[in-house]
């Protein structure tokens, strides 16, 4: 019998099951932010934002009522009604902004018991009239489960057809629920009689999963107040067969039971409640789901923030104790959990779950078809890559792997290679272990590039010059690049442009990598594109894009040959990094707009900010800002400032490029690095100094918001100031 097969999948282990070794909070915000991430790929939710177009205003018996249409573009309109205590002292007067509580009833429950507006066919039904006369603003919608034809329906449950032909698109009924329960939050945080601070989710049943998943995929912390939903996933859909199709994500018991979703929310504040009556659940089995959640908010270090009622009642809500629950995590101004705004990380890679759909598909057809490197994404990715640097360009293992190729093709071995001083490590390197000495040079401080008088001094000082490594350093092509391009031209010294930080940036309406005979490029995580790991050649010559594709390859002489012609290496990128690539490739253009309007964001928020000044960026050159580079007017103590930025206000800045020069890494200072290591200090290199003691580089990616940017400069006012 499949009951059989059943018993055996539902009896499997989740692989994210809260574990006693979860025992501590750093651990426990790891674990919960995997939770989090299969939730949201599980989920689907296509969120849209939801219009009022609609509003029907009345005051009766001390409540004011305001039905409202919402509008979506994914469900279409429905209805909603919202709940508002009037003042005793001035009933009109409903202005002052209120804590508020976003109700969702069971699969049963009607929009005009839950408001009250009709008797309740059970006591405690009316639970959103009862919040609002305890003096919250409530908002509650209808599920939209009904309405479906009776005769063709013949009697079967509506929400099981629902979720039956969600699952056909590959998504979940309650995917869509959720999906309008964080749309319907926007509005409820948006009305002008909420404080949306303090704001608060309450669900029974059917409403209470909606209330946990929304909880899980919401921006920041909120607190949920759940009643009649507990217990294990297995009892309830095999042994007790009371589980609703609508109130699972397909999948989820792969990864974790109900109990660990609940945990996962901690440290917010969580009340749930179950009775010792209640048909669909069994006490035991509520007691044991209750235990994990005890257990992971123990590990979080929130056992005060879990309430846990097991109650004399059957399939319902305790009001009294949801009341109790919201008055106390939401009193006063301010005072609720999540008010305090999310810390600000100086780095944040996001991909969607579109993206990230799109990203396992194409690794899937990999593994299916065995071609699991140079294959059909490794070609795609190069031909996306065509279109932001203008050139034929051959992807690698990496932006080091990139550099190393292209001075092996040079044939710098034995001579010179020309580096700027103020760089990442990974240039000077490639030079080294493609066997040439490196000497460096000092930059110049408008864009911040190779500064073109100490390139020449450095060029008649080292005849044997065989290449020279301008660095498009933080997004910027510089203009002296014309400067470095015409020495080097007069002089028969290659160019090899380091434009790891530069994809889509522009000189002239010149993409950069498209300047010299080669361009390099990184798609580490931490670029404005990124692979995982990987790298990319861009080529001025056909023939020496082919040399490129036999040096990644072990030095091969042709494609599928056995015979080698040089000593290549394994730098080939995998069709599983080329999957992310050329994902993260597709959507460049909307990346390359969204950073770019958040760096003039920036300047606009700097331009009266007291001892901080942004960096202006050449107007020949268009930056594609891979860092936003500000400079500090007084000497500070930049450690200090970072720190004090991260513990006092949750803003961490984004690393220097760079706070140390390549003269002074320990590897070019130790006399045994040999011929490697310059000779004698061909500085003192005093602008590349100035600048690495002074800039600091601003939090700066695609889902970074404007209010975020507005706390980030804030910070730095309250701390320069």
């Amino acid at each position: 019998m499949q009951t059989t097969h059943v018993r055996r999948l539902l009896g499997a282990e989740p692989t994210l099951r809260l574990t006693p070794s979860l025992s501590d909070a750093s651990a426990h915000t790891a674990w919960s932010r995997k939770v989090r991430a299969v939730v949201e790929r599980l989920a689907r939710v296509e969120q849209a934002p939801l219009a009022v177009t609609a509003v029907d205003t009345s005051d009766e018996n001390g409540l004011r009522r305001e039905h409202l249409t919402l509008n979506s573009p994914v469900r279409g309109a429905f209805q909603a009604t919202l709940l508002a205590p009037q003042t005793p002292q001035a009933p009109q007067d409903t202005t002052a902004p209120a804590p508020a509580v976003l109700v969702l009833g069971g699969k049963n429950a009607r929009l005009a018991q839950l408001t009250g507006e009709t008797p309740p066919d059970f006591p405690d039904r009316n639970v959103a009239e009862h919040l609002a006369r305890a003096g919250f603003v409530t908002l509650t919608f209808e599920h939209g489960i009904g309405g479906l034809d009776e005769e063709r329906r013949a009697g079967r449950e509506e929400g099981a057809l629902l979720a039956h032909a969600f699952a056909l698109t590959g998504r979940s009924l309650l995917g869509a629920l959720v999906g309008d329960t964080l749309g319907a939050l926007d509005v409820l945080a948006t009305h002008p009689l909420v404080d949306p601070a303090r704001v608060g989710l309450f669900g029974h049943s059917l409403g209470a999963a909606v209330a946990l998943h929304t909880a899980l995929l919401a921006p920041r912390p909120l607190p949920v107040c759940a009643a009649s939903h507990l217990g294990s996933y297995p009892a309830l859909y095999e042994r007790l067969l009371t589980g609703y199709e609508g109130a699972v994500l397909p999948g989820i018991l792969e990864y974790a039971d109900l109990g660990d979703l609940y945990a996962a929310l901690a440290p917010a504040p969580l009340h749930l409640q179950y009775g010792t009556s209640d048909s669909y659940l069994e006490p035991a089995d509520a007691r044991a789901a209750a235990a994990t959640v005890h257990r992971g908010y123990a590990a979080a270090g929130a056992k005060d923030r879990l309430d846990v009622h097991e109650l004399p009642m059957g399939h319902g809500t305790h009001v009294r104790h949801t009341v109790d629950f919201f008055t106390r995590v939401l009193a006063g101004p301010g005072t609720g959990p999540g008010t305090a705004p999310g810390d600000v990380p100086a780095q944040r890679v996001h991909f969607g779950v579109a993206e990230r759909r799109a990203v396992l598909d194409r690794i899937d057809a990999a593994l299916a078809s065995g071609h699991l490197t140079q294959g059909p994404e490794l070609a795609r990715f190069e031909e996306l890559s065509r279109t932001w640097t203008g050139r034929e360009g051959v992807a690698v293992a990496s932006g080091a792997a990139a550099l190393e190729i292209s001075l092996r093709i040079v044939g710098v071995a034995g001579r010179t290679v020309l580096v700027p001083v103020n760089t990442f490590f990974a240039t000077a390197a490639a030079a080294v272990r493609a066997g040439a000495r490196v000497r460096f040079v000092d930059i110049e401080l408008d864009g911040l590039g190779l500064d073109p008088d100490a390139l020449r001094a450095a060029l008649d000082r080292h005849p044997d010059t065989a290449a020279v490594l301008p660095v498009h350093i933080g997004g910027i092509v510089p203009p002296a690049l014309d400067d470095v391009l015409a020495l080097c031209g007069r002089r028969g010294v290659a160019v090899v442009e380091d434009a790891a930080h530069a994809l889509g940036a522009t000189l002239g309406g010149r993409f950069a990598g498209s300047f010299g005979r080669f361009g390099a490029f990184s798609f580490f995580p931490t670029k404005v594109a990124v692979s995982g790991e990987g790298g990319l050649v861009t080529c001025a010559h056909a023939e020496d894009a082919e040399q490129v594709r036999r040096w990644r390859d072990h030095g091969k002489s042709a494609h599928g040959s056995t015979l080698h012609d040089r000593p290549g290496g394994n730098w080939r990128m995998s069709e599983l990094h080329a999957a992310v690539g050329t994902v993260d490739l597709e959507r460049f253009d909307d990346t390359l707009a969204a950073r770019r309007e958040l760096a003039y964001h920036y300047d606009e928020l700097l331009t009266d900010a007291p001892g901080v000044r942004a960096h202006t960026v050449p107007a020949a050159a268009h930056s594609n800002y891979y860092k936003y580079l500000a400079y500090l007017d007084a000497p500070l103590d930049r450690t200090l400032l970072k720190k004090r930025l991260r513990e006092r206000h949750g803003v961490s800045l984004a690393g220097e490029v760079y706070d140390h020069l390549l003269c002074d890494q320990p590897y070019f200072m130790d006399a045994k690095a040999g011929d490697s290591a310059p000779e004698g200090p061909d500085g003192p290199f005093e602008q590349a100094r100035w600048f690495a003691r002074h800039h600091i580089a601003l939090p700066l990616y695609p889902t970074l918001t404007r209010a975020e940017q507005v706390r980030v400069v804030e910070a730095l006012r309250g701390e320069l100031s």
